[in-house]
């Protein structure tokens, strides 16, 4: 387990100011909308625990449904956790192995990489907590904070599908204090980011640094709109990194956008 994160200095976020709105949006956005609750998958890690933790202080946990779906290779004691937290808010769960989903989607190509079987697994979740929204006349919550939503780092009608994005404003490394600001566990705080898609994967893994060097570039390029020259000499992080980070951000442009169109209207 990784050490304690430290807090977070140079971004302008207030977690309790933060805590706050997010609480406030959560409650209007759902007192204003056809609907009679939030559904939200919990794997056991921070950003998903966190929006289960807001999401429970906004509406009441009666008005939650979590789902956990675990598939290989999903470690025992994130879902643990999960189960847990659950408990712990009184949010009622589901639990659903979807091994056995994402191997029948899959068993027609046997030549498909890692990234794709990732991929499948995300969008059979989605699929599943919009059959649960469905069921219960409820939105779906996408807790993707905003380093994931600017690198793209997400996959497309999978986990970055969602009615309401409640964290989608806050970076990574903001949400570790908004975390403890509202009571999340240390141990789950501090635990690796991995989004387990396959074993051995993390997100700095496939980022090439650590959220530490991530957020304050993606800060400086995106927020304050620097060049690549600037945003290297304002964080000091070595120049590929940003531009590898850059490019990653340019690329992935299309993930944040609806799908186009031919405007003939």
């Amino acid at each position: 387990m990784a050490a304690a994160r430290p807090a977070v200095t140079g971004f302008d976020l207030d977690p309790a100011a933060a805590a706050d709105a997010v609480r406030s949006f959560l409650a209007d956005y759902l007192a204003g909308a056809p609907a009679d609750g939030y559904v939200v998958g919990v794997s056991g890690g921070l950003d998903s625990v966190l929006a289960a933790h807001l999401l429970a202080d906004a509406v009441g946990p009666e008005s939650v449904t979590a789902l956990l779906l675990p598939a290989a290779p999903s470690d025992p004691e994130h879902v643990a956790d999960a189960r847990a937290v659950c408990e712990r808010l009184g949010v009622e769960y589901r639990e659903h192995d979807i091994q056995p989903i994402v191997d029948d989607v899959t068993a027609a190509r046997a030549d498909l990489s890692k990234t794709a079987v990732g991929n499948v697994q995300a969008r059979v979740r989605m699929v599943l907590l919009y059959q649960a929204a469905n069921d219960t006349g409820a939105l779906v919550v996408g807790p993707n904070n905003r380093s994931e939503r600017l690198l793209g780092y997400f996959t497309k009608y999978g986990d970055g599908a969602a009615d309401v994005a409640p964290l989608a404003d806050v970076y990574k490394t903001e949400a570790y204090d908004l975390a403890r600001e509202v009571g999340v566990e240390e141990h789950i705080v501090s635990k690796t980011p991995t989004a387990e898609l396959w074993a051995g994967q993390t997100d700095r893994g496939e980022l090439g640094a650590p959220y530490e060097v991530v957020d304050p570039v993606l800060h400086a390029y995106v927020d304050e709109d620097r060049t690549v020259a600037e945003t290297v000499e304002t964080t000091g992080a070595d120049r590929e990194t940003v531009a590898a980070l850059v490019e990653r951000h340019e690329s992935s442009a299309h993930k944040r956008e609806r799908p186009p169109s031919p405007g003939l209207r």
